[in-house]
């Protein structure tokens, strides 16, 4: 009687230990099939490089090849206060392009108090700073590097060969539009332009090209 109810005390020991560790390895499993976060939010170094820093989220992509980029842009929502800028501007989308535009949203253009004292060519230029004409900036590889802005200024603008997140100056992309005459991607921040040295030597206000 007494082996019995001892083999039977172990036989519960057991069985609690192995109920134990069967719910130890679900954890363990489950727990290391969390999806990962992608690293990222866009910080540009003086070198024009783009580094990475927080969460940023993958590119999300639009095909909307019956529309043309200006037609994108005038009917995004959420970023209709750069569209305004791009209307007062004068600046034309218009042509057979191909143009790739990068369109700061609604919030990004709120909080740039710098938009607040330029003059109408300075927001011209800063328009023409979010336009690269005659090249479709695209989500890969050999995209990455410095080019011609519509207002003569170079403009980085690197991918992240491996996650495919695309950076822009101090942004970085949120959304791609694919439209007949070119590419639209929404991004994080305003990009304003290089500032120009002024007369005696410091650095001024950004000055509009000619």
């Amino acid at each position: 009687m007494y082996m019995d109810e001892r083999n039977n005390m172990w036989t519960w020991v057991i069985g609690l230990i192995v109920v134990l560790l069967i719910g130890f390895g679900l954890w363990w499993y489950f727990g290391g099939m969390t999806p990962a976060t992608t690293e990222g939010t866009a910080t540009t170094t003086p070198n024009g490089t783009a580094t990475t820093t927080g969460n940023t989220p993958a590119v999300t992509t639009e095909n909307r090849t019956g529309s043309t980029v200006a037609a994108v842009v005038a009917g995004l929502s959420g970023s209709s206060q750069f569209a305004s800028l791009l209307a007062s501007s004068g600046v034309s989308l218009s042509g057979a392009g191909p143009y790739t535009v990068f369109v700061p949203t609604d919030g990004a253009v709120s909080a740039t108090a710098a938009l607040n004292g330029m003059t109408a060519a300075q927001k011209k230029r800063l328009v023409q700073y979010h336009i690269v004409s005659g090249k479709m900036l695209d989500l890969d590889a050999v995209s990455s590097g410095n080019h011609m802005a519509l207002s003569k200024d170079a403009l980085n603008f690197n991918v992240n060969a491996q996650t495919k997140i695309a950076y822009v100056g101090d942004g970085y992309a949120v959304r791609q539009y694919r439209a007949s005459n070119g590419i639209v991607y929404v991004i994080s921040a305003v990009l304003i332009p290089p500032q120009t040295p002024s007369v005696n030597g410091n650095t001024g206000s950004p000055v509009p090209t000619q």
